[in-house]
């Protein structure tokens, strides 16, 4: 508990934190001086000064083109001030008073125990464009977590910026800008840190991918290296299965390679996967195509740009991916086959967080074993968990779903501080050997789209000896807290991680580093072939196919 705390402490804002606590024992003297003062002016005095702070601390941290938009950050120091206040209020009516009094003691407690956990946020709107990227590359040198490991020079990245900032200043062209930020990210490159917007409907991201056209047609790249066009159009003279040569008259793995995506897609081999899906979108109201059919003849079409569509090449990239709305699910895929879906790592806000300062999550043990049990009176013998599209949220409840089965006590994470650039474990989190399922042999189905605490899922269960994890592609390679935003002139936001995840050597524990190298890859690759391609995007789950495959093969 006192290592979460510590690490809770470290990763919010300590200002936020500080003005709470202090609210809360200023309502505590002045509730206890009121019974002896009887001069009430002096207390409605008193009871304006917390207001009169919290509006010094507007004006330095909120005050801006984007404060509806922070104000939110600060409700755990304004709403103990404006109880304070409204004390004033009460003070001649005895019944009321008491009641009043209790409930401001109630409320601003709270308050105080929020803060804790609270947000670091910057505010750059009154500045600059210029000052603002300035500070924005300060800011996340002393707060993002993973400056030293991802050896980020932030003098580099000041000089490249400023030099698109300043042209945007010269021409007053807000694209320039957001490219700027933009490229800001991308650099870092982690899945947690984001560009997005406030007061407006615009996304630069959105529009950028706007860019790309509708040719009818997408494209993935096989274990083999040939590029095959899938998910075609009826009326292309280029069929499913067609080997792309060229794009545009460019070697296709050149042309793939030169592809710049509107989002990094973290890990290198990932990042190709995505560069191809992009490229099948890239070029004008035309694009030449060289591609061999099913005969092995080499021929060369051209295909039109294919208007009001969204592209068929997100579109597919949506099925590889399995990003359709998906829920928590359970049930059984043949007679001895059972299989789990798991969307996130959430359960309910309490739940979560108790065991978010215990380290144990009860609830979400007793929530999978009941799911298990009841498989397991249907037969189940081998399981399929999918996590390929799994959005993250409470490192417990990867632990708990994994401590079903083993009987082992095993390392899992630390949570740690960042101080100085450097990197510090204060407490340690374990999976808590259960083992009631231990008897099961388990595939679990990850990939690209699995980040977070679904990224410490597939890790945690790859540990164990009855599990395999396997998937086209690795984990996003994230897993750090989120928590961080600072706050853009022009509507921009840069949202950043702010906690500590590490593993037992007190590094990140799967964040990858400036190589991009994947630190949490399946145990198998599940081929991907022509043919399996082809089942893919013709609606079959070729993956779950595979698993139960891989499992009766055992």
């Amino acid at each position: 508990m006192i290592g979460t705390l510590k690490h809770l402490l470290d990763t919010g804002d300590t200002i936020t934190l500080i003005i709470s606590i202090l609210f809360f024992v200023y309502l505590i003297v002045v509730i206890m001086i009121s019974k002896k003062i009887k001069d009430n002016k002096i207390l409605k005095i008193l009871c304006i000064i917390p207001v009169m702070i919290s509006l010094i601390h507007f004006i330095i941290f909120v005050f801006g083109s984007a404060f509806i938009s922070i104000l939110p950050f600060y409700l755990t120091i304004y709403i103990p001030a404006i109880i304070i206040l409204f004390m004033s209020l009460v003070l001649k009516k005895k019944i009321v008073k008491k009641i009043y009094f209790s409930l401001a003691i109630i409320v601003c407690f709270i308050c105080s125990l929020l803060s804790i956990d609270s947000c670091k946020v910057a505010n750059y709107t009154n500045k600059s464009l210029s000052d603002a990227y300035i500070s924005l590359c300060d800011y996340l040198e002393e707060n993002y977590v993973l400056s030293t490991w991802k050896k980020i020079d932030y003098d580099e990245l000041k000089k490249d910026g400023l030099i698109l900032i300043k042209e945007a200043e010269e021409n007053n062209d807000i694209e320039k800008y957001y490219e700027a930020l933009d490229s800001l990210v991308k650099l870092i490159n982690d899945g947690h840190m984001g560009l997005s917007f406030y007061n407006t409907d615009y996304n630069y991201i959105i529009e950028k991918i706007k860019e790309f056209n509708d040719y009818g047609l997408s494209l993935i790249t096989l274990d083999d290296g040939k590029t095959i066009a899938v998910n075609t159009l009826d009326n292309l003279e280029i069929n499913d299965g067609d080997v792309i040569t060229k794009w545009n008259n460019i070697p296709i793995k050149e042309a793939i390679d030169n592809v710049v995506l509107p989002l990094d897609g973290g890990t290198i081999e990932n990042t190709r996967i995505q560069k191809t899906f992009y490229l099948a979108g890239l070029g004008g109201k035309q694009v030449e195509v060289t591609y061999i059919n099913s005969n092995n003849e080499e021929k060369v079409v051209t295909l039109n740009k294919i208007e009001g569509n969204l592209p068929t090449a997100l579109t597919s990239f949506g099925i590889l991916n399995h990003t359709k709305n998906e829920e928590y699910m359970y049930k059984m895929l043949n007679n001895d086959t059972g299989y789990l879906r798991v969307v996130s790592e959430e359960t309910n806000v309490f739940s979560d967080t108790l065991a978010y300062l215990t380290g144990n999550h009860n609830h979400a043990r007793e929530k999978f074993r009941k799911d298990l049990r009841f498989l397991k009176s249907q037969g189940m013998k081998k399981l399929v968990i999918d996590i390929r599209n799994n959005s993250g949220g409470f490192e417990e409840v990867a632990t708990a779903l994994a401590s079903l089965f083993t009987k082992e006590k095993l390392y899992a994470f630390s949570l740690g501080v960042y101080n100085d650039g450097k990197m510090e474990k204060v407490t340690d989190r374990y999976v808590y050997g259960d083992g009631e399922f231990s008897d099961l042999e388990i595939v679990v189905l990850t990939g690209m789209r699995c980040g977070s605490a679904g990224d410490g899922l597939s890790l945690y269960l790859s540990r164990l000896d009855n599990v395999t994890v396997a998937g086209i592609s690795d984990p996003a390679g994230i897993n750090q807290e989120v928590g961080g935003y600072v706050y853009m002139p022009k509507n921009a936001i840069i949202t950043f991680p702010t906690g500590l995840i590490l593993d037992e050597e007190g590094n990140p524990n799967i964040d990858i580093d400036e190589t991009k190298v994947s630190r949490n890859p399946v145990d198998i690759k599940i081929p991907l072939t022509k043919e399996s391609a082809l089942k893919i995007f013709n609606g079959e789950d070729y993956e779950i196919e595979w698993a139960i495959d891989y499992l009766n093969s055992k």
